[in-house]
């Protein structure tokens, strides 16, 4: 599990990070597809200032499956997958931010997303 950003996070929002973790495998066997190689997880969606989020506005969790070329998102209520137009690590800058306001995502999450599979 990758984080966006250090923070230290109690074991309730682990335990948040577990089951979206969780919810995003089962959408991968649902559609029978590979689990994610690659999870970036934004921890201040999950806790901020000593408050535990049950859910966020915009997608916490994004996974990528390198072989399928899925993305997967959640916001701790939805889990949804996206078949990528092409390997999410070879996409440009402006193809990410193209991408990301067309599915509602966090343009900053998407590229570091990107950034770690490129680094693969």
């Amino acid at each position: 599990m990758n984080f966006f950003r250090e923070a230290e996070l109690s074991q309730a929002a682990s335990e948040l990070i577990q089951f979206d973790a969780q919810s995003i495998q089962q959408v991968a066997s649902g559609g029978h597809l590979n689990y994610p190689d690659v999870w970036l997880v934004d921890p201040i969606a999950y806790e901020s200032n000593g408050r535990v989020s049950r859910d966020s506005e915009s997608p916490r969790m994004l996974a990528y499956s390198i072989g399928d070329r899925v993305l997967y998102a959640t916001d701790g209520c939805n889990s949804c997958l996206r078949k990528m137009p092409a390997d999410l690590g070879r996409l440009s800058t402006e193809e990410l931010k193209m991408f990301a306001q067309a599915n509602d995502l966090r343009p900053e999450l998407l590229e570091k997303l990107a950034s770690l599979i490129s680094g693969l």
